[in-house]
């Protein structure tokens, strides 16, 4: 009786995979057309610019490059950000970005090589100007962020941080990127 269960179990799945596959394939999601509204960060960056001093880092010259692409079948952007800056080790840095249709915004996680990690979300492109804000975490603190990206040419962007501290707004960092 077992086996016969086990057997009669085992057809049902052989037979249910091609549905299933079928189903899949004829109704495979597809990215939210949004991610257009990404794709000039795709590409290959080199950028310069400088961080201020902080209570996360002393104040330096800072030279970057980002390597940006679609990734998983067009429903995220991934990018890598790899760099130096006066008196700290070279960094590195990951980043996920996609639309979350359900809250009509840009999602952004990010993760670097100094342990820190970051979720933030944007609106989207409001003119030249597209500002990302959200938590990031690291040393066990928390502390609100907003990166602010303008276009400034068809192959070049300027790019602000900022982190909220004691309430206000402060500068962190801005630098120059150009497509190469």
């Amino acid at each position: 009786m077992r086996t016969s269960v086990i057997k009669g179990v085992a057809a049902a799945c052989v037979l249910a995979v091609p549905l299933a596959i079928g189903a899949s394939t004829q109704d495979a999601p597809k990215p939210a057309p949004e991610m257009s509204q990404i794709a000039f960060f795709e590409g290959s960056w080199t950028c310069e610019g400088k961080m201020f001093a902080t209570p996360m880092g002393p104040a330096g010259e800072m030279k970057s490059t980002a390597d940006i692409r679609k990734d998983m079948n067009g429903f995220f952007q991934t990018g890598t950000i790899k760099g130096t800056m006066a008196n700290m080790p070279p960094f590195e840095g990951r980043f996920h970005a996609t639309y979350d249709a359900g809250m009509k915004r840009f999602v952004m996680l990010w993760v670097d090589n100094m342990g820190g990690w970051a979720q933030n979300t944007s609106a989207g492109w409001k003119g030249d100007v597209m500002v990302y804000e959200g938590d990031g975490h690291m040393g066990g603190q928390i502390v609100k962020g907003r990166d602010t990206f303008t276009k400034t040419g068809t192959n070049a962007m300027k790019h602000a941080s900022e982190m909220q501290l004691n309430g206000k707004w402060t500068p962190a960092g801005e630098e120059t990127c150009r497509k190469k």
